[in-house]
């Protein structure tokens, strides 16, 4: 097909100009197609269909680049100072306000267009959506619960390095070992999650088949996700919540100077790109200037 080899394209692209430019702004630029490949990747759109959203996904970047990239910009300035005199408890809680801020502004914006796309989804496309979720047997959590609890450990672990590695500019032996000591792994919330999630897609599917419901039910899952997980989700969450903030800020503690200045240079990055997104020309320069000893 046309649009696919079109989609094809624009990927290849997307990865030959990242190697020499930012990922970010590229990225960003080019998140409404990624948007709706990953729409389509469960909905088969008809030609109508996809214009329709496609017009509607270019509106809300529209929106999102005019109204967020600059609130998104003052959240980043405000960590990086935050982080620079090492966290605690009140920047984690104020990281998770702030983006759930941020994720709330975003639904609220898109909640019409929304109801209005899934009102012309017929119960065709739902069901092959539905086929197509429980069939979906490639994803990170699926692979987890088919590892036995050592291999668990070790998956974490890996995903916890690869992330630090990235971020602080390579971790010490020494800290490695100290945070082996807080991972251990946990069969049975990887086994809540995926019923967590069952849940909520079933939930889904219902409401895409409940057309006269359809504005309601979306208002009232975007109002209060919650509603839609299992009990023992609910139960559990907020536990495991706790240890990961223990974790965090036992791995704030053990953060090196250079690696606490890798990580906002970092920041400084995504500063300026969002910047240049969002049309703001000055860049963040204390850093710089700092760095160069000026």
């Amino acid at each position: 097909m046309e649009v696919t080899s079109h989609r094809r394209l624009v990927f290849v692209l997307v990865l030959f100009f990242s190697i020499s430019c930012s990922k970010t702004k590229i990225l960003y630029n080019y998140a409404d197609l990624l948007l709706l490949y990953r729409v389509e990747s469960y909905l088969e759109l008809s030609e109508l269909q996809r214009l329709d959203l496609k017009k509607k996904v270019e509106k809300f970047f529209v929106w999102h680049r005019k109204s967020e990239l600059h609130k998104i910009v003052l959240f980043l300035e405000e960590f990086k100072v935050r982080y620079r005199d090492e966290i605690d408890k009140k920047d984690i809680n104020w990281i998770a306000s702030e983006s759930k801020f941020f994720w709330k502004r975003i639904l609220n914006y898109a909640e019409e267009d929304i109801v209005s796309f899934l009102l012309i989804i017929d119960d065709i496309q739902v069901l092959r959506a539905k086929e197509k979720l429980l069939k979906k047997e490639d994803d990170w959590l699926v692979k987890q619960s088919k590892m036995t609890s050592g291999e668990l450990r070790e998956n974490n672990l890996d995903r916890i390095y690869e992330f630090l590695d990235e971020w602080l500019g390579g971790l010490e032996p020494s800290q490695k070992e100290q945070i082996a000591t807080w991972i251990q792994p946990d069969p049975y919330w990887v086994a809540i999650k995926l019923r967590n999630r069952e849940k909520f897609q079933n939930d889904l599917i219902d409401l895409l088949k409940s057309k006269e419901l359809l504005k309601e039910g979306i208002h009232s899952w975007i109002s209060n996700p919650e509603f839609h997980w299992t009990e023992e989700f609910k139960a559990t969450i907020f536990v495991k919540k706790q240890e990961w903030e223990k974790i965090t800020l036992g791995i704030d503690s053990i953060t090196l100077p250079r690696q606490r200045k890798q990580v906002i240079n970092k920041i400084n990055e995504f500063i300026d790109d969002f910047k240049d997104l969002a049309g703001i020309e000055e860049k963040y320069e204390e850093d710089i200037k700092l760095d160069s000893g000026e």
